[in-house]
């Protein structure tokens, strides 16, 4: 559900707000991970879209490159291991990592727990491929598909390479 109470800018003009409970934003499972759109591009000038992503245990995003926007993750509860070409990179709660347009990166959730991450993306467009390629989920307590490290099928469409290689083993 969104609220849009108004408010008042410095100019008078009425301004939209987006607001967002616990509970609301819609919830869509793609490629094992569970998206909760927090804003997305129709909400922002279609400047960014942010999410809050929910992987379950071995779950999470194969090696890949965006062409079109930078990609940011701030690790909210859980841990998450990050992957370049070159590095592992342990992201526990409170870690930012900001990827870059053309920086090949994956991630996956190594642990025994459900992780939680906000994952901003600039500009905005991705929920596009979040929609087309997963599953509307019906309800804050609706059970996603088991999934895996799978990228959408459609990703090339929006801009996203898919690396010919897999993400290391988790124990290495």
């Amino acid at each position: 559900m969104s609220i849009s109470p108004t408010a008042t800018t410095s100019s008078d003009r009425p301004t939209e707000l987006t607001v967002r409970d616990t509970t609301s934003g819609l919830r869509v499972a793609s490629g094992g991970i569970v998206y909760r759109f927090l804003a997305t591009g129709s909400e922002t000038n279609e400047r960014y879209s942010l999410f809050e992503a929910t992987l379950r245990p071995g779950e999470g995003a194969p090696f890949h490159v965006h062409s079109r926007e930078e990609e940011a993750f701030f690790v909210l509860s859980g841990a998450v291991m990050f992957y370049t070409e070159h590095d592992r990179i342990p992201a526990p709660t409170g870690t930012f990592l900001n990827a870059s347009v053309g920086d090949v990166r994956g991630f996956r959730n190594e642990t025994g727990e459900p992780a939680r991450m906000l994952i901003l993306v600039a500009p905005s467009g991705l929920e596009g491929m979040f929609l087309e390629d997963g599953t509307v989920l019906e309800g804050p307590d609706a059970i996603a598909p088991e999934g895996g490290t799978e990228c959408p099928l459609v990703a090339g469409k929006y801009g996203i390479e898919v690396m010919p290689y897999p993400l290391p083993d988790a124990s290495h």
